[in-house]
C-alpha cells in the first residue's frame, strides 16, 4: 500500500484534476474526493462520489457508477487507460503510465530551467525588503536567516510570474550606528574636539588587524558596557544622533563612511550565500529627500497622530494604538507608539511609515538613484544617493513584503495602521509582514564561543550584539569551507557546498519556528541537508557524463525522441510523479512565503531518485547500471529519466538560492 500512496500523491496534481472536472461537469457536483483502492488491480485511484449521489438521484450507486463510467469513456480522459466499477458503487481509474511518464519527460526537456514556473503573478509588482542589518558591525547567523528567507521568496515569486524588486534598507542614521560613532570619536584617546573636519585621527584607531566589520563588533560591545558606567559618554549618543539626522556636519559624514564600509562587508558576506538585491535604500536619504517631513504633515492633517501634553509620552508625537495610556501596579503604561520623541528625534517607526508610503508610490516624493556596483551574479545593484538622478523604475509596488523578525510585529502593525488612517486602505491590505522567529545558540555552541554556560546541559542562549555573543556569518562559512575542503575537487565547490549547507539548514525550518543553532547539526553532510541534495544532483550529472563518454548515449538522445518501454517500474513511477509536483510545491511556497516546502521537496526528490538509481527493477535478481543496459530503448529511457531529475532538482535548488554542482 505504501508504494501506492506515494504514487497517488503525484497523480493528484494532474490526472485527478482532469477526472474531477469531467465528473463535475457530468454530475453538477463541486468537490470530488479520491481514494486509494484496497487492491492495486482495481486501479491507481478511485472515488466514492456515486455513493453520495445515490440519495440525490434516488438510484442505486452501482447503476450511477456504470452510467458515469460510460459518459467518462466518451470524454477520453488524458493518461487514463481504463475505468472500472466495483461494488457498492466505486469508480476506479488506471493510469496509462508510459504515456504519463513520457509527457513529463517531454515537458521537462521542453521547458528546461523554466520547468515548474507559472504565471500566477501576471507581472504584478512585488517589492520585497529583506536583510536590513544595522550597518554597525559584522553580520551574525540570525541576520543570515533573514537574508536567506528574503532572497528565497524573491526567487520563488519571480518563478511565479511576479515582477519583483528586492530592496535592502540601510539604517545609517539609527542608534546602533551612532553607538559605534560615539565609540570611535569619544571612547579612546584621541577624543574628537567637536569642531574639526579632519577626522583622520579617529580613523587611525582602527589598526587593520581584522576586518573592519569584525573590529566594529568588538567596539559596539565595548561601548554598550561603557555606557553603564559613563553618563557623559552616553549623553554623546543623542548629540551624535542629532548630527546624523541633520546630515550637515563632519560627524554625519563620518557616520556615513562607517556605515558604507560596513555595508560593503555585509554585501560580501551575503554574496557568498548567493544573495543579491536590486536596490539599497539609505535611511539618511529619507531625511535628505524630505520623506519624513512629507509624511509627518500628511499624518497631522489626517489626524492620525497627536501631540501629547501630559502623561508618559509628554512632548511626543504619537499614534494612538491598543489600550493607549493605562494604569498598572508599576504606574502609567502606554501602548501608543511614539513617532517623534520629546527631544525632537524621529523614531525608526516614523521613518518606516514614510518609507512604506514610498514603496507604494503614495508619498509624492522620490529618491535619487545611482549605480552602486555590478554584483557577482551579473545583475546591477542600484542605491539611493543625494548625488544620484531621477528614476521612475523603483517603488510603486502593488504588494509589499517586509521580512522582519517576529519581535517587530508591533511596529509593523503601527505602520500599516497609519496607512489606513491616511486613507490608503488597499495599500495597508497589501502590506505583508513576513515575520520569522530568531536564531538562538545551543549551550554547546555558546560554550564553544566562550560564553559561561554548561555545554553538557540542555538549553539555549540568545545572541546579543551588545554583549558580543553570536556566530559571525563569515566565521560560520569559513568553518564549513574548511571542513568541506577535503571532500571537493576544487576550492570553489567547497564554497558552494558551504552556502548550500547553510541555506538549506535555514530554509527547512518553517518561519514560525525558532532555530537552535548547533555546529554539529549545521555541518552535517548526510541526511536531510543541502549537501545531500547537491550530491544527488552531481550523481545524476556523473551518470549522464559517463554515458556520453562511453558512447552509449548522447546529450540529444537523453533529451529528445525517447521511446518508452512496455512496462514502467514502481521506482520509475514514483520518480516521475515526484518530478511532476514541482509546480504545485512552488505555488504552495509562494502562498506560504516560505522556502520550507521547497527544501522539503528537494530532499524528497533526491531520496526518490536515490531509490530509483539503486533499485530501478525491484523484482530483478540483479540491478544493472544504466550505462550497461543492453536494450537501447530501456537504456535511453532510464538516462532520460536521470536527465529529467537533474533538471528538476536543479530548478528546485535554484529557487532556494543553492547553486547545483555538476561535480563535487
Amino acid at each position: 500500500m505504501l508504494w501506492h500512496q506515494t504514487a497517488l500523491k503525484g497523480i493528484c496534481t494532474l490526472i485527478q484534476d482532469y477526472v474531477e472536472k469531467a465528473i463535475n461537469k457530468i454530475l453538477g457536483t463541486k468537490e470530488i474526493a479520491f481514494n486509494i483502492p484496497p487492491k492495486r488491480e482495481f486501479g491507481d485511484f478511485s472515488t466514492a462520489v456515486c455513493l453520495s449521489q445515490a440519495k440525490v438521484q434516488k438510484r442505486a450507486p452501482l447503476q450511477i457508477a456504470e452510467d458515469l463510467k460510460t459518459e467518462l469513456e466518451k470524454v477520453k480522459l488524458p493518461y487514463v487507460s481504463e475505468i472500472s466499477v466495483t461494488p457498492p458503487g466505486y469508480l476506479n481509474f488506471k493510469i496509462d503510465h508510459p504515456s504519463y511518464v513520457k509527457s513529463i519527460i517531454d515537458r521537462v526537456n521542453k521547458e528546461g530551467d523554466k520547468f515548474g514556473n507559472t504565471n500566477v503573478g501576471r507581472g504584478r509588482k512585488v517589492l520585497i525588503e529583506h536583510t536590513n542589518v544595522n550597518p554597525n558591525k559584522a553580520m551574525h547567523i540570525g541576520h543570515l536567516r533573514n537574508a536567506i528567507i528574503g532572497d528565497s521568496v524573491v526567487r520563488m515569486m519571480r518563478k511565479l510570474g511576479y515582477h519583483v524588486e528586492a530592496c535592502n534598507y540601510i539604517d545609517d542614521t539609527g542608534a546602533q550606528v551612532a553607538d559605534v560613532v560615539v565609540a570611535m570619536l569619544y571612547m579612546d584617546a584621541p577624543v574628537y574636539d567637536g569642531k574639526s573636519t579632519d577626522l583622520s585621527a579617529m580613523w587611525a584607531k582602527y589598526d587593520g588587524s581584522q576586518p573592519f566589520d569584525y573590529w566594529c563588533w568588538d567596539v559596539y560591545s565595548r561601548i554598550a558596557q561603557a555606557y553603564d558606567s559613563d553618563a557623559a559618554l552616553k549623553a554623546k549618543r543623542a548629540e551624535v544622533l542629532h548630527a546624523v539626522e541633520a546630515q550637515d556636519s563632519a560627524v554625519a559624514g563620518f557616520a556615513k563612511e562607517v556605515a558604507t564600509r560596513i555595508v560593503h562587508a555585509h554585501l560580501a558576506t551575503v554574496a557568498r550565500l548567493n544573495v543579491y538585491y536590486d536596490l539599497l535604500n539609505w535611511e539618511s536619504d529619507i531625511f535628505l529627500r524630505g520623506f519624513w517631513r512629507t509624511a509627518f504633515e500628511k499624518l497631522k492633517a489626517a489626524g492620525a497622530i497627536v501631540f501629547e501634553i501630559e502623561g508618559p509620552n509628554k512632548g511626543c508625537w504619537v499614534v494612538r494604538f491598543g489600550r493607549g495610556v493605562f494604569k498598572t501596579d508599576e504606574g502609567l503604561k502606554s501602548e501608543d507608539k511614539v513617532l517623534v520623541r520629546s527631544n525632537g528625534t524621529v523614531t525608526y517607526t516614523g521613518k518606516d511609515i514614510a518609507y512604506q508610503m514610498w514603496k507604494f508610490g503614495v508619498l509624492g516624493v522620490d529618491f535619487l538613484y545611482k549605480l552602486w556596483e555590478v554584483q557577482a551574479n551579473g545583475d546591477y545593484l542600484w542605491t539611493t544617493s543625494p548625488s544620484g538622478e531621477d528614476a521612475n523604475s523603483f517603488g510603486n509596488a502593488d504588494r509589499v513584503i517586509n521580512v522582519i523578525d517576529v519581535r517587530q510585529s508591533y511596529t509593523q502593525h503601527i505602520v500599516y495602521d497609519c496607512l489606513k488612517k491616511l486613507g490608503f486602505k488597499k495599500e495597508a491590505k497589501n502590506s505583508i509582514h513576513l515575520d520569522y522567529e530568531v536564531v538562538v545558540l545551543s549551550n554547546s555552541a555558546a560554550a564553544e564561543l566562550g560564553v559561561a554556560v554548561d555545554a553538557e546541559e540542555s538549553g539555549n542562549q540568545a545572541m546579543s550584539g551588545r554583549k558580543g555573543v553570536g556566530v559571525k556569518g563569515d566565521d560560520l562559512l569559513n568553518t564549513l569551507v574548511k571542513r568541506l575542503s577535503e571532500k571537493v575537487n576544487k576550492e570553489e565547490n567547497a564554497n558552494h557546498l558551504a552556502a548550500a549547507a547553510i541555506r538549506y539548514f535555514m530554509s527547512r525550518f518553517s518561519t514560525g519556528k525558532i532555530i537552535v543553532f548547533d555546529f554539529d547539526e549545521a555541518l552535517r553532510t548526510t541526511g536531510d541537508t543541502g549537501v545531500y541534495c547537491e550530491y544527488a544532483h552531481a550523481r545524476a550529472c556523473s551518470i549522464l557524463t559517463k554515458a556520453v563518454k562511453t558512447g552509449v548515449s548522447s546529450l540529444k538522445a537523453q533529451k529528445t525522441g525517447v521511446q518508452m518501454p512496455e512496462n514502467i517500474t514502481i521506482p520509475e513511477e514514483n520518480l516521475i510523479k515526484k518530478i511532476a509536483e514541482l509546480s504545485n510545491v512552488l505555488k504552495r511556497a509562494g502562498q506560504e512565503l516560505s522556502p520550507a516546502p521547497l527544501a522539503h521537496y528537494a530532499f524528497e526528490l533526491a531520496t526518490v531518485f536515490t531509490d530509483f538509481y539503486e533499485t530501478p527493477d525491484p523484482d530483478a535478481e540483479k540491478q544493472v547500471p544504466f550505462i550497461k543496459i543492453e536494450d537501447p530503448i530501456l537504456r535511453n529511457y532510464r538516462l532520460a529519466l536521470v536527465n529529467t531529475f537533474r533538471q528538476t532538482i536543479a530548478n528546485c535548488l535554484d529557487s532556494i538560492g543553492i547553486v547545483p554542482l555538476e561535480r563535487i
